[in-house]
């Protein structure tokens, strides 16, 4: 899809778009309002026009092939940002409303940053904040779904293949903050009152963990150690099931000891310095071709200044 893209092409990418998910030229052709004769033509000219043979057809509809699931991927990421262009320019001119992305590791002080950043904005605007996997988190900012991606890793044994990941995906990082772990607990937690813990301490506490899925490599880990040996884990997927849980139970987390007062639910949640020669590093990162635009730099600062002025209870 790098060679010249015309509005014809663009159109011929609809198209192959609504077959995929029909399943049927018949279907397709119904959905779209066109004939089927059109709209095999259109095909022919597109697998014709990129030399990819994209749909195997049958009496019971089409099959995507091998080489097509490939070419749909990139037509979906074409017709995403030819949305996006739409939807911020008007014959020309660029409209007013102001657009900016965030996929982040699951922090509150990214939250928190996200807050201040909103207030500063004026006029129309289209903002978004999402929490995700780490896998997501970079492949969002990869895929241009978002400006900027905030995760972390552990600098001695993630740190090398994390950093290495990231250049060839053609990301570039830009370090937040370095930090030892921190254990956090409920306030009602038999561990609260301790001034260091360590692995063994935790060890037969129940221990989060987000979800980073079957496929997700240990150094995409959130959880900042390396050495837990916890017998019972929980793995869940958002920030308000972990509050629940240290709230309302004996488990436990690891992480930046980073507690943002405004949204630890009237201090609930404490961290405790965790015995550990680990260190963390926060970092956002971005494309490399595109760099942090005006906007990024501005929510940069903002998370610079929330790390900086960290709750550390």
């Amino acid at each position: 899809l790098l060679r010249q893209v015309n509005i014809m092409t663009i159109q011929q990418c609809k198209y192959t778009l609504a077959i995929a998910r029909c399943g049927s030229m018949n279907e397709a052709a119904k959905v779209l309002g066109v004939s089927q004769a059109s709209l095999s033509s259109a095909l022919k000219e597109l697998e014709d026009e990129f030399g990819v043979h994209i749909f195997d057809r049958s009496n019971k509809g089409v099959k995507i092939t091998r080489d097509g699931a490939e070419f749909i991927r990139y037509a979906r990421q074409l017709i995403s940002q030819y949305e996006v262009i739409l939807d911020r320019y008007d014959n020309g001119n660029k409209k007013s409303v102001r657009n900016f992305a965030v996929t982040s590791q699951h922090y509150d002080f990214a939250a928190e940053a996200f807050v201040k950043f909103m207030s500063r904005f004026s006029g129309d605007y289209n903002l978004s904040l999402k929490e995700a996997k780490t896998a997501e988190v970079i492949g969002d900012v990869v895929n241009m779904r978002s400006d900027i991606g905030i995760l972390a890793y552990l600098k001695a044994s993630g740190g090398v293949y994390m950093e290495r990941y990231l250049r060839r995906s053609g990301l570039e990082f830009h370090e937040l903050l370095e930090t030892t772990p921190y254990v956090f607990l409920g306030k009602n937690h038999p561990l609260a009152k301790s001034e260091q813990l360590s692995a063994d301490d935790l060890h037969d506490y129940p221990y989060i963990t987000y979800d980073q899925g079957e496929t997700g490599p240990v150094e995409f880990s959130e959880e900042l150690t390396e050495n837990n040996r916890a017998s019972r884990q929980i793995r869940i997927n958002d920030r308000a099931t972990l509050m629940n849980l240290l709230l309302s139970t004996n488990s436990y987390t690891i992480g930046t000891g980073i507690m943002s007062s405004e949204l630890n639910n009237g201090g609930g949640v404490i961290s405790v310095k965790m015995n550990s020669s680990d260190i963390y590093s926060i970092v956002v990162i971005n494309r490399v071709d595109i760099g942090l635009s005006d906007d990024a730099q501005k929510y940069v600062k903002l998370l610079d200044e929330a790390i900086r002025h960290k709750n550390l209870t």
